[in-house]
């Protein structure tokens, strides 16, 4: 595999670059790669914070914990991909703290992405259907027969499964009565299908009459009469995540097929995207914004930083991604979302923060004897930006020779500062 091939998959496959990892792909070819980042056995097992299941401590403190400790875990675990997946399946499937009755019940459903995000997308489905954190989130633990709540019916099929136009608004009303009694405890710890709740009349759905409950809607669409268009919806929204958007059918429709042959497993479908020739395309290389989570620890890893030292919880609502926390159900978009002046000047304060920070333990303190355009394709380098224009470079030099013409002190800190502002740091 050559350089930018590997740099290309670390980016998509993970949250930052590193040196080592760069080296390790460039000894095999695609295939062997693609492999190797799909392998998570050499991930250590997930233990959140030891008050995450203490009924009685501050949620708010229990969240936040979990929150930074799930970003450290992004930054250091070997295999990062099961933990950008664990990101992916908390947008498509969002659900925010703020409507937890427990802590525990967000921690559960974050390492439900976790331990199922690369296995069957039905399995997926079907646990987060009955998951306490969707529940809450969507009042499910209001829907009773004779009084429908149309919430999760609405974003099973929007947002988990079909996507607009392939759905009616009558579908939706006769999903939610599909669902009913499909609730909580009374103390709202756990999810309970509580009989005396459910709607036990004939239901109408995707044409279909007859006495629907609600999982059986589920696999209606996975594996029943709207199964392919399931599948190019899911598939498709992968590719976004990790290509590019707007693909066309010519690629959806042949990885779709392939997914629903092998029993909609993810983990296979992930890596049919990977292996896709248009996956290392000019465009695909040169599509994704960088979300603020895999901004953060790209610089940190350049940086050189601890997660104590960064501290980058602190510029995560700022920024627009404040986990545990999606903005509504649909959750966090792609590309354009992330580029708004708000979120430029957080990230411009956060680089500034990192770079003192990095300049007072020396780090790269090898910029400060180098010559301009070799300090300049230092700094680029350990920020893994292996692809900077001519003008970003002209642009880091000029403002390097004009530092070092002044004989200011802080040209070091400066330098780094500005390459985490460049335009090629905001793309992975």
């Amino acid at each position: 595999m050559i350089r930018d091939d590997a740099v290309h998959l670390l980016r998509r496959a993970g949250f930052a670059v590193r040196e080592s990892d760069v080296t390790q792909l460039m000894a095999l070819d695609r295939v062997g790669g693609v492999s190797l980042v799909t392998d998570f056995s050499a991930n250590p097992p997930a233990q959140p914070p030891a008050d995450i299941a203490d009924p009685e401590g501050s949620r708010w403190r229990q969240i936040r914990d979990l929150r930074n400790w799930w970003m450290e875990r992004m930054m250091t675990v070997p295999r990062p991909l099961q933990e950008k997946l664990t990101l992916f399946w908390h947008s498509h499937f969002a659900a925010s703290a703020e409507r937890v009755y427990y802590a525990a019940q967000t921690w559960d459903q974050n390492h439900l992405f976790r331990l199922q995000g690369l296995g069957s997308f039905r399995d997926l489905v079907h646990a987060t259907a009955t998951d306490p954190a969707m529940i809450l989130y969507l009042d499910g633990f209001r829907n009773k027969a004779g009084n429908p709540n149309e919430n999760y019916a609405r974003e099973l099929m929007e947002l988990h499964t079909l996507g607009p136009g392939n759905y009616t608004e009558y579908d939706v009303v006769e999903v939610a009565k599909a669902w009913t009694g499909h609730m909580m405890d009374d103390e709202k710890r756990y999810y309970e299908f509580q009989t005396y709740h459910h709607d036990y009349r004939n239901k109408t759905i995707f044409g279909n009459t007859r006495n629907w409950n609600g999982p059986e809607v589920i696999d209606e669409i996975l594996l029943g009469s709207k199964q392919v268009a399931s599948s190019k919806f899911i598939v498709k929204k992968l590719w976004e995540f990790f290509a590019y958007e707007g693909p066309d059918d010519a690629i959806i429709a042949p990885l779709a097929s392939r997914f629903r042959a092998n029993d909609l497993n993810v983990g296979l479908l992930v890596r049919d995207i990977f292996l896709h020739p248009e996956f290392w395309s000019l465009r695909a290389r040169q599509a994704v914004v960088r979300s603020p989570i895999e901004y953060m620890i790209q610089c940190m890893v350049g940086a050189g930083s601890t997660f104590d030292e960064a501290r980058p919880d602190w510029w995560l609502e700022e920024m627009g991604q404040d986990l545990f926390y999606p903005p509504n159900p649909s959750g966090w978009q792609l590309n354009d979302f992330w580029l708004s002046a708000r979120s430029i000047w957080a990230k411009a304060e956060f680089a500034r923060h990192l770079a003192w920070k990095a300049t007072n333990r020396d780090h790269l303190n090898e910029i400060e004897t180098e010559g301009v355009p070799m300090a300049v394709a230092f700094a680029l380098h350990f920020f893994g930006i292996s692809d900077a224009s001519n003008t970003t470079r002209a642009a880091l030099e000029d403002y390097l020779y004009a530092e070092r013409a002044t004989w200011e002190w802080p040209q070091h800190a400066n330098l780094l500062t500005l390459t985490m502002l460049t335009p090629e740091i905001q793309v992975a």
